[in-house]
């Protein structure tokens, strides 16, 4: 029984555009459950709404976007980068690559940046979208690239990790580490703090190194393959690891979230928990959405379930993502969950226009921006 429950929810990412990167085959999806009746006290008011087009590249990877300064970046799947006012969802620009995007879209050192499924990575001014640079890879990007301390982070789909020149786009090194025969589509973002890039792999390992040199720092396992065949081995971390004061959370599918010492790399503690999304964080709780629809809330210090909200079984939920005393996720019909932070009590739901939440981000302390797969970029309030 857990042999097919594990097959039947990696299809479930086959149809939200995560997939493998090899051997893909088709099946039916679960049935998805009804959603229960709520009592809502909180609504979401829509300040603003920006149409781009397909938020799935042509790849199959879907785009996630960026937030800088007083703009959001989001890509459409012809290759085309917009710009939009966080305040009023006005266009202020739009740069077409005419390339298959593949990694995108991220940001850092006054760059948006944007990989391509041909190993093609672009840096364009964040101020008027032209071109800063652009330079070659060894295969596939498939996260967004990030920037800061003058370099560039770059993940490949060959396990490859690029440091590039922020300012030429030239590399000052590289490094790998080897790829299953089989993974998830997709890869997390890396995770960059004073001079330091922190990434996770297929393997289930996470690695830290200099971004100056691309030195590696530590490398350490926190998920191991278990099962008998390729499926049932898949560890991938394709969340972005977090990092609040010494403490990196790390989450792996069909693996563990794991609490890791960041001096002694000790392991604090471990869950069996299974994830492909980014995790959350607050004061004193750390949220994730499970592979089953299952939202949890964990105590940071001990790892140990607060609550656990189990509505929305089979929803390919995004990513939660704080605001204020709420916790929100959307899910793959296009709704959008509302959660008391204290206890993950359901306060309210909406239904958006385009298809499923990719993924949520914080804009500010009180917005939050929405992008729906056929790329509806929403900016929405909580209102009591």
């Amino acid at each position: 029984m857990k042999r097919i429950l594990v097959i039947i929810s990696v299809f479930a990412l086959l149809s939200c555009g995560g997939g493998f990167r090899r051997g893909d085959k088709d099946a039916a999806e679960p049935q998805i459950p009804e959603l229960p009746d709520i009592q809502a006290s909180v609504q979401l008011a829509q300040n603003w709404r920006f149409d781009s087009g397909s938020s799935r590249g042509k790849s199959g990877v879907l785009l996630t976007p960026a937030v800088h300064a007083d703009a959001v970046f989001t890509a459409d799947g012809q290759g085309r980068i917009y710009a939009v006012g966080l305040a009023d969802g006005k266009r202020k620009w739009v740069k077409n690559l005419k390339a298959d995007i593949s990694g995108g879209v991220g940001s850092g050192d006054g760059l948006v940046l944007l990989g391509t499924s041909k190993g093609v990575v672009y840096a364009l001014d964040v101020r008027d979208g032209g071109e800063v640079w652009q330079q070659r890879v060894s295969s596939e990007v498939l996260a967004p690239p990030v920037a800061a301390y003058g370099m560039v982070a770059v993940r490949t789909g060959d396990g490859r990790v690029f440091g590039l020149s922020s300012a030429s786009g030239q590399t000052r090194w590289s490094f790998r580490r080897s790829v299953p025969s089989l993974s998830l589509r997709g890869a997390g973002r890396p995770l960059l703090y004073e001079q330091v890039v922190v990434i996770g792999f297929a393997s289930g390992k996470i690695v830290a190194a200099e971004m100056e040199s691309g030195r590696i720092l530590w490398d350490v396992n926190v998920a191991q393959p278990r099962g008998r065949n390729e499926i049932e081995r898949l560890v991938d971390i394709d969340a972005m690891p977090v990092m609040i004061g010494s403490v990196i959370y790390v989450a792996a599918y069909q693996g563990r979230v794991t609490a890791l010492a960041l001096g002694s790399r000790r392991i604090l503690w471990a869950r069996d928990l299974s994830t492909y999304a980014d995790l959350s964080v607050d004061d004193s709780k750390l949220y994730l959405s499970d592979v089953t629809g299952d939202v949890y809330a964990l105590d940071r210090l001990t790892g140990e379930t607060l609550w656990r909200q189990e509505s929305m079984k089979q929803r390919q939920l995004s990513a939660p993502v704080g605001l204020g005393d709420y916790l929100v996720v959307g899910d793959n019909e296009g709704y959008v969950h509302i959660m008391e932070k204290k206890d993950g009590a359901l306060v309210g739901r909406e239904s958006l226009k385009g298809g499923a939440v990719i993924r949520p981000i914080v804009a500010s302390g009180s917005q939050l921006l929405i992008l729906t797969r056929d790329g509806s970029l929403t900016a929405l309030t909580l209102k009591k």
